[in-house]
């Protein structure tokens, strides 16, 4: 096999979270086609035990240690530098070094890169006789104009410059790989309107994919975590840690709890995810929330959920949380900016909701007449639509 160099943003293991669970399947999927040689960052220090498991599918392998790394750091540098604050959070002179290096002694000619920040370590190699894809996953830069447009005035300047400065980063990106992929062909679109007709033919789709035997009712859990079963419950599951997921279960818990507690005052709603802030900490001060923060398994959470809940405001790309509750053979209340690029069934497009005493009728309504039928069209319907293999075949017309 030929030797390939993949570089990610974050640990690709465990596959417990949106990137990490398509970074760790990209992971197996170049493994059984190329040695690899991987580098990534550790940005967890509850990730530095999962070490070994990333070695056991390349030749060699490079970390960074960002754990330490301040964000606030990270911004002032970015102003010294008129550079993304994304980009100056990855910066690396070691791991810059090391891609020089291993490309060099190696022979590398194949090339691939997850997240548009890490593309950096390439910004002076040339790569115009080798074989390149960087996959962006989603328009990174457009989701921070919207954090701008959802910031206080006195913020919004920070959120505004990143969306600038980085939307100008992913064009450079563009024009110097061989390929430039996202999740969905909604972003897919979207970025080739935001970019020069002559590079338009290098955008494409390399859609996600769900790990259906771990999702499956039937499968066998770790219930070192597991919720209580003495009453009802429903959930939300994702890094807690990410503005997008506190904003959604902020608005659920304010907009939408209210509205289906005092009904259903048996059901609890479960806040599943690790690193949640302290914004959402204070949720489980509400009557019938509870903040989990880091659990080792969150399959015993939508096994034993009646409905999964998914009400972001603010998304791209495909959400992972809603596909593996499909495939845990759940239904799924969630807003349109959730279902965004999944083209769902028909049988569950009317669960899509964005008004809040609609959301909250949706799920009273689950609870008191659970769709089993609707369960199980979900399970098959994830199974048929979205395996790995086929999810990430495009990348084959790429690099081979």
């Amino acid at each position: 096999m030929q030797p390939l160099l993949y570089i990610c943003h974050r640990t690709p293991y465990p596959p417990n979270k949106g990137d990490k669970i398509t970074t760790f399947n990209l992971l197996k999927y170049l493994a059984d086609r190329y040695k690899l040689y991987v580098a990534y960052f550790i940005d967890d220090r509850f990730d530095f035990q999962y070490i070994k498991n990333i070695n056991h599918y390349c030749e060699d392998s490079f970390y960074v240690d960002i754990c330490g790394r301040s964000q606030l750091v990270s911004g002032v540098k970015s102003l010294l530098l008129n550079r993304p604050v994304s980009i100056a959070h990855y910066q690396s002179d070691a791991l810059k070094k090391w891609v020089e290096t291993t490309i060099n002694q190696h022979q590398i000619e194949h090339i691939f890169v997850y997240c548009a920040a890490i593309g950096q370590f390439f910004d002076n190699i040339d790569l115009s006789n080798k074989k390149s894809m960087i996959h962006m996953a989603d328009i990174d830069s457009d989701k921070w104009r919207q954090y701008a447009e959802n910031k206080p005035w006195y913020s919004r300047w920070i959120y505004e410059r990143e969306y600038r400065l980085l939307a100008g980063y992913e064009q450079k990106m563009l024009a110097k790989y061989d390929a430039c992929a996202f999740i969905t062909d909604d972003e897919a679109n979207l970025f080739k309107q935001l970019s020069p007709p002559e590079l338009a033919e290098k955008i494409m789709t390399v859609k996600n994919g769900v790990d259906t035997e771990y999702f499956d009712p039937e499968a066998e859990f770790d219930y070192t975590d597991k919720p209580s079963t003495a009453h009802k419950l429903i959930c939300f599951t994702g890094a807690m840690d990410y503005w997008a997921n506190e904003n959604a279960v902020v608005w659920f818990c304010e907009q939408v709890w209210p509205k289906i507690q005092p009904h259903l005052p048996e059901l609890k709603f479960y806040i599943v995810g690790s690193k949640p802030t302290e914004k959402v900490k204070s949720l489980a001060n509400i009557d019938g929330v509870h903040v989990t923060g880091r659990v080792v398994d969150v399959r015993p959470y939508l096994h034993q959920s009646i409905c999964a809940v998914a009400p972001l405001q603010i998304a791209r790309g495909v959400q992972n949380k809603v596909l593996e509750a499909m495939s845990m053979a759940l239904p799924v209340v969630m807003t349109s900016m959730a279902q965004e690029g999944i083209e769902l069934p028909k049988e569950q497009l009317p669960l899509v909701i964005d008004e809040p005493n609609q959301f909250a009728a949706a799920v009273r309504q689950l609870v008191k007449d659970k769709n089993d039928f609707l369960s199980s069209k979900n399970r098959q319907w994830i199974i048929d639509k979205f395996g790995w293999g086929n999810a990430l075949s495009p990348i084959d017309t790429v690099l081979d």
